[in-house]
């Protein structure tokens, strides 16, 4: 096991410098660090903006946006999919609903959203719509893939409809629960991100991100990049622990 996890290790490092110097020859080549900057220059700005009075305060901004819009998301994507999946009447209601939602651009959803809303609610409207339609679709699937004799016996032995949810739909769902949080978290960020962009508000990554491209500081969208996926990274990493925790406590 630990010659397996040290191998793995070894592997994700390679590709990283692997990344790292296909950055830097790409880098090289364009020459023009206003298009291109190297790693070491992204790096260098990246430290200078973590010394910077407001990077914090932009950081915090956007992390309780996305956090906010993904416990949304995810608590009425929970709901919905559960009613999805026990009742096929309420799944026939909302499955246009879902579908249009899905179908629905993001970039389209951002354009309405900031005619519609001022801009620190644009980020939310848009993580909503976006993460909530894949949570209710995961967790409808997960409780129609639940043994349909264990439904009738439940049925059969009048057991508590507590107990059933408890018991037998909840473990049912939890790996589409996983799926679904680690789909819709990793789009967290992305929409956020973009509906900062278009939306400016005062506090927020995207707002800074924008601001370095009309002054073309092509290093500072770098930084300002590598903070978003570092942040993306930790969240997955983080629900991971979750959903390893939660497997261990329903076996």
């Amino acid at each position: 096991m630990k010659d397996f996890t040290y191998k793995n290790s070894l592997i994700t490092s390679v590709s990283i410098l692997t990344f790292v110097l296909s950055w830097q020859f790409a880098s090289s080549l364009v020459g023009k660090e206003i298009i291109l900057p190297s790693p070491l220059l992204a790096y260098q700005t990246l430290v200078s903006l973590i010394g910077s009075k407001g990077f914090w305060l932009h950081l915090s901004a956007t992390l309780l946006r996305g956090v906010v819009g993904f416990s949304l998301s995810y608590l009425a994507g929970l709901v919905i999919g559960l009613f999805s999946g026990l009742n096929q009447n309420f799944k026939a209601f909302f499955q246009p609903w879902l579908a249009v939602i899905r179908s629905t651009p993001s970039m389209a959803l951002i354009v309405l959203s900031l005619i519609w809303f001022q801009s620190n609610s644009v980020t939310l409207f848009v993580t909503f719509l976006v993460v909530f339609p894949i949570i209710a679709q995961n967790v409808a699937e997960g409780i129609h893939q639940v043994d349909p004799n264990l439904k009738e016996m439940a049925r059969l032995y009048q057991v508590r409809s507590s107990r059933v949810l408890r018991e037998m739909y909840l473990p049912a769902i939890l790996p589409y629960l996983a799926a679904g949080g680690a789909a819709g978290l990793g789009l967290t960020w992305k929409v956020m991100i973009a509906a900062e962009v278009f939306a400016n508000p005062k506090m927020g990554i995207g707002t800074q991100m924008d601001t370095a491209r009309v002054f073309l500081q092509t290093p500072e969208v770098f930084a300002w990049t590598i903070v978003v996926v570092t942040i993306g990274l930790c969240f997955d990493q983080l629900l991971n622990l979750i959903i390893r925790k939660q497997f261990l406590f329903w076996e």
